[in-house]
C-alpha cells in the first residue's frame, strides 16, 4: 500500500487493464470452478502423496511467552496500551454508515474515512492484533474489545448488500480489504474465542468475492500499475479453510497464488525482486509458506529459501529495504542513490511485518540461524524504532536514511502501517523461542519467560538480561519437567568472541551457529551467554563500500543532530568512537571542534539523524 496509489484505478473497460463490475460479479461466479481447475495438480499432488510441509522447529503459541522487561516489553506495553484505548464506535462508524445503522463518534479521517484512500482498511487488523495481545496478556478487556468490534461488524456485514465501506475500497482494494477482515476474524475466532467470527467468515467472504478479480494479478510497482494485491489472500484463506472444513476455501487459496510471476522463478533460482513492489511481494511469501505447509511442495520452501536470499544484498543496515516501496537492480549502486533522492526508505511498520513473518517461516521450516540474526536485526532497528503514534491517526511509515533526517508520521491519517504495528508488535513474543520435540531453541535475548507443555511434564525457563544494553543473558531452569531436553540457543554470526556456560563450565560456541546444551536438567540450572558487541560498519551496497552505517551487535546506531555535509565528511568509523561515560549505549567522536554522539536508532526520539556517513 502506498499514497502513491491515490491516483491509480481499476478502470472498467475490460480491455485488460481492468475489469468492469458486470465482469467482476460473471467471473466471481465461475471463480469456484476455475480455482478447482487452477488448483487440480497441486491438490493431485498433496492427496497422492498425503504430503504436508515439514517444520525443523515449530512456534510457541500465544501465551506460552511473556516479556518482563526491556525495551522490547516497553514498546509492547505501550501499543498494547495504545490500541486498547481505541474508541469502538470511532473504529465502526464507516461500517455503520455504509448499513445505515447508527452511527455515534468522531470520523477517524484520512486513509480510513468513507471518502478515504481506503475506507475501513486497517480495522481488521486492528482485531488481530488486538487478539494476539489478549491471548498472550490474558487481559480480558482486550477480549472484550474483540468481541465487541466481531458484533458491529456482524451487524454490519449481514445487512449490507456491498461489504465495503466506500467505493474506493470495493473499486481498487477490494482483495486487500478482505484480507484484513479475514485475518480479524480468523484471530477473534482462534485466539479471543469468539464464536460469531466463525460464523462471519463465509458471509464476509462470499459477500467480497463479487468484487474481487478472477485472477491473481502481479503489481510491478508503487504506481504502476496500481493493481488489487490479490495474491496477499492465500495465506488467511488456508486458514479459513481449517477452520470452516470447507475445501473450497483451500482450493481459492490455490487458485490466488502468484505462481508464474514470482514463486516459480524463485524457486527456480531466477532473482526476480527488482523492480517489484517491495512490501506486497514479500507478504506474499507468506502465503507461499502456507502453501508448502498445506501442500507439501516444495517449490514453496525453496521459493522462500531464495526470496531471502536475494534480499540480503536490497537491505539497508537496519534490515529494511525498498526505497520508493520498490526492490532495486542490484550492483548499480541504487540503495546508496536513494539516500539523496528519496526519503521514503523502508514502509516500516509493514515491511517490518512482512520481513519478520518471513523469517519466522524460514526458522520453522530450516532451522538454521541465519534467519534468526535477520529477525533480531529487523526488530530492533525498524518496527520497534519507529515512532509512537498519536491519538488522531497519526502513525509512521516510512524510514528515511537519508541526511539530517526525522522520524515523522505519514501525511495522511490512519494508513495501512498503523494496521501492521499493531500485528508486528503483538508477534513478538514469537520471535523469542521455538522448539522441537526435544530442544529448546533460544533465538533472541530478551527479559521473558518460556513455558513449554511436552509430554515430558511441563518445562519452564526464564531469561534475564539488560541485552542489548550488556552483553550477556541468563537463562534459569524454573521447571524441568523430567529434565530430558536440549537447549540450543542461536550464537549470532556477529558475536566473535562469544562464551558459554552451564552452572558456570564454560561451553564452546562458533558464531553463526545453534549452541547445543544436551543434558538432564534440574530447577535451578542456570546458563550465561555472553556475546560480545563490539562496534562495526555495513557499506550500503558494493558499488560503493565506504559509505557505511555503524552497528553495535544487531543494533543500528545513528549519529544525532548532525550538521550539514557530514555525511559527505571522511569520518573514521568505528575505530574513532569512544563510550560516552555513565551510558551503557551511546558513543561519541570529537572532529574538527564538533562533536557527533551515535545512539541506537530506536531511541531516536524527534532529534535529527544520518544513518550513513563516508568512511575513511
Amino acid at each position: 500500500m502506498s499514497q502513491g496509489l491515490h491516483d491509480g484505478r481499476v478502470d472498467g473497460s475490460g480491455d485488460g487493464s481492468g475489469l468492469s463490475r458486470r465482469g467482476f460479479i460473471h467471473c466471481a461466479a465461475c471463480a469456484g470452478t476455475a480455482a478447482g481447475a487452477i488448483g487440480t495438480p497441486a491438490m493431485a499432488f498433496a492427496a497422492a502423496t498425503g504430503a504436508r510441509g515439514t517444520e525443523v522447529l515449530k512456534e510457541f503459541p500465544y501465551g506460552a511467552v511473556q516479556l518482563t522487561g526491556g525495551v522490547v516489553k516497553d514498546h509492547y506495553d505501550h501499543i498494547h496500551a495504545h490500541y486498547l484505548a481505541l474508541d469502538n464506535d470511532r473504529v465502526l462508524k464507516v461500517f455503520r454508515q455504509q448499513a445505515g445503522l447508527p452511527a455515534p463518534g468522531p470520523d477517524m479521517g484520512g486513509w480510513y474515512d468513507r471518502d478515504g484512500f481506503v475506507p475501513g482498511l486497517a480495522f481488521g487488523q486492528y482485531m488481530s492484533g488486538l487478539a494476539r495481545i489478549g491471548a498472550t496478556t490474558g487481559d480480558k478487556a482486550v477480549h472484550a474489545k474483540v468481541a465487541a468490534l466481531v458484533q458491529g461488524f456482524g451487524e454490519f456485514i449481514t445487512k449490507t448488500r456491498n461489504p465495503y465501506a466506500g467505493p474506493k475500497a470495493q473499486d481498487q482494494w477490494a482483495a486487500y480489504t478482505m484480507d484484513k477482515y479475514v485475518v480479524g476474524l480468523i484471530d477473534a475466532y482462534r485466539l479471543s474465542g469468539v464464536e460469531q467470527a466463525k460464523t462471519l467468515l463465509p458471509i464476509t467472504i462470499e459477500k467480497c468475492r463479487p468484487y474481487i478479480s478472477p485472477v491473481s494479478r502481479d503489481r510491478i510497482g508503487k504506481v504502476d500499475p496500481p493493481y488489487d494485491e490479490t495474491y496477499v489472500l492465500s495465506e488467511n484463506l488456508f486458514h479459513v479453510a481449517d477452520i470452516t472444513g470447507q475445501d473450497k476455501y483451500r482450493q481459492m487459496a490455490i487458485h490466488y497464488l502468484l505462481n508464474k510471476e514470482w514463486f516459480d522463478p524463485l524457486a527456480a533460482g531466477q532473482d526476480v525482486l527488482p523492480t517489484k513492489h517491495a512490501y506486497s511481494h514479500t507478504i506474499a511469501l507468506s502465503s507461499g509458506a502456507q502453501a508448502y505447509l498445506h501442500l507439501g511442495d516444495e517449490k514453496y520452501r525453496k521459493a522462500l529459501v531464495n526470496a531471502w536470499t536475494y534480499m540480503e544484498p536490497q537491505r539497508f543496515a537496519s534490515g529494511g529495504w525498498g526505497p520508493e516501496e520498490q526492490f532495486v537492480e542490484l550492483h548499480q549502486g541504487k540503495l546508496a542513490a536513494s539516500l539523496k533522492s528519496s526519503k521514503a526508505h523502508f514502509e516500516t511498520p509493514c515491511g517490518s511485518f512482512a520481513d519478520m513473518k518471513l523469517a519466522r517461516y524460514l526458522v520453522r521450516f530450516t532451522g538454521e540461524p541465519v534467519y534468526g540474526d535477520g529477525l533480531e536485526r529487523t526488530l530492533y532497528n525498524t518496527m520497534l524504532a519507529t515512532r509512537l503514534p498519536d491519538s488522531d491517526g497519526g502513525y509512521p511509515y516510512y524510514s528515511n536514511y537519508g541526511a539530517a533526517a526525522e522520524k515523522l508520521y505519514y501525511h495522511q491519517k490512519w494508513p495501512c502501517c498503523s494496521g501492521t504495528l499493531v500485528q508486528g508488535v503483538a508477534d513478538y513474543v514469537l520471535n523469542l523461542y521455538f522448539h522441537d520435540d526435544n530442544a529448546l531453541v533460544v533465538n533472541m535475548f530478551a527479559p521473558s519467560t518460556v513455558k513449554w507443555d511436552r509430554p515430558g511434564g511441563a518445562v519452564q525457563v526464564e531469561q534475564q538480561t539488560n541485552y542489548p544494553a550488556e552483553d550477556t543473558t541468563r537463562l534459569t531452569v524454573t521447571a524441568p519437567g523430567n529434565g530430558r531436553f536440549a537447549m540450543k540457543l542461536r550464537i549470532p554470526a556477529w558475536a566473535k568472541g562469544a562464551q558459554l556456560r552451564v552452572n558456570g563450565a564454560a561451553q564452546g560456541v562458533q558464531p553463526g551457529t545453534l549452541a547445543v546444551i544436551d543434558r538432564t536438567w534440574k530447577a535451578g540450572d542456570m546458563v550465561e551467554l555472553t556475546l560480545p558487541q563490539a562496534l562495526r560498519t555495513l557499506s550500503i551496497d558494493d558499488k560503493n563500500p565506504d559509505i557505511a552505517a555503524v552497528m553495535r551487535g544487531a543494533v543500528m546506531y545513528v549519529g544525532l543532530n548532525p550538521w550539514t555535509g557530514v555525511e559527505d565528511q571522511p569520518l573514521a568509523l568505528p575505530a574513532s568512537l569512544k563510550p560516552v561515560p555513565g551510558s551503557s549505549l551511546n558513543y561519541a567522536m570529537e572532529t574538527g571542534g564538533r562533536n557527533l554522539v551515535f545512539i541506537p536508532y530506536f531511541n531516536v526520539g524527534l532529534e535529527r539523524y544520518n544513518t550513513y556517513f563516508k568512511i575513511a
